[in-house]
């Protein structure tokens, strides 16, 4: 079971195992060495070989005995879990050991996760099964409790800033920010890649950071575009927490603000925030997301929480509480 958030190469990384326990070049390494274990990892560098026929199929997605799952509208159904057991119990088509990946195992519902259960008990010879999950609570504790857990961390600043730079034509200012958004995930910095992401970000920046001075009507016509773009939700909420973090943490240390292309706004509302306005403005913004989440009406969650961010900004003017 491979855990870790999303964009941090869990799939990849279970196409490379898969590529490992089929590669040719590598299992004749072993018979000509009687099969005898070394712990030189010098051994080990160039394994798999990613050239022979089995690792370019799998690489490709083209080997017979490689099976990739994923979800379709969101959810792993019963007829594919099913179907994957009836493909494992037969022997290996022609590689050394069948290898099923579940990518997104977490998406499994509930019959479809008491299939698995059934195989994950009586695993057949020859064979591998890889879940990939952004956590095992997402999974039933029985699924869990049968795979050997392997965590992937987020990718570092650095090293995602200069994958950024040197292989995707990032700007060393712009790989900064996405680098910082992304949190740690190499799939999320590439979508910011886009120009219209970075203006839509510097819109969005922009109307939060006259939220105070807006009138009623115009914190409303927001929320309705803000509701409608709901692919993007996700990220709206996490460039309304970088803002308000970047706030709380300017008068402390600006050198750790996110959007440093926007470091003058966030000095002019850092005097007129307190720290606990920022705090609960935070709660907020995490309580609306987690609404969304659950599958409440995106437009009332919107609107109850541009209006409460409106209401934390004029409490002193106004005298709502």
């Amino acid at each position: 079971m491979f855990l870790g958030i999303d964009g941090v190469g869990k799939r990849s990384a279970a196409v490379r195992l898969a590529m490992a326990c089929n590669c040719i070049r590598h299992a004749a390494r072993q018979r000509q060495s009687d099969g005898s274990s070394s712990d030189n990892p010098e051994e080990f560098s160039d394994y798999p070989c990613g050239q022979c026929s089995p690792c370019l199929r799998i690489a490709a997605g083209i080997h017979p005995d490689i099976t990739l799952i994923q979800p379709e509208a969101g959810v792993i159904k019963i007829g594919e879990i099913r179907n994957l057991c009836r493909i494992l119990s037969m022997k290996p088509f022609e590689g050394l050991k069948r290898v099923a990946i579940l990518s997104d195992a977490h998406l499994m519902n509930p019959p479809a996760s008491n299939a698995l259960l059934k195989m994950l008990e009586e695993p057949p010879e020859q064979t591998l099964l890889i879940l990939t999950a952004r956590q095992s609570a997402d999974l039933l504790p029985t699924i869990v409790s049968r795979c050997l857990h392997i965590r992937f961390n987020p990718v570092s600043r650095p090293a995602l800033s200069d994958a950024l730079i040197q292989h995707h034509g990032f700007g060393a200012e712009e790989a900064s920010v996405v680098t910082a958004l992304a949190g740690g995930s190499f799939s999320r910095a590439l979508s910011m890649k886009k120009a219209t992401w970075m203006s839509w970000r510097g819109w969005l920046i922009t109307e939060l950071s006259r939220l105070g001075s807006s009138p009623l009507h115009t914190i409303l016509a927001l929320s309705e575009k803000l509701s409608k773009n709901r692919d993007a939700l996700s990220d709206i909420f996490e460039i309304m927490l970088s803002w308000f973090r970047d706030i709380l943490i300017f008068t402390c240390d600006p050198t750790h603000v996110i959007n440093q292309d926007h470091l003058e706004q966030i000095k002019e509302a850092s005097l007129r925030y307190s720290r606990r306005d920022l705090v609960q403005i935070a709660n907020a913004v995490k309580s609306a997301q987690a609404q969304i989440e659950a599958r409440t009406n995106i437009r009332l969650s919107m609107d109850h929480l541009l209006l409460r961010l409106w209401q934390q900004r004029n409490m002193g003017k106004t005298g709502i509480s």
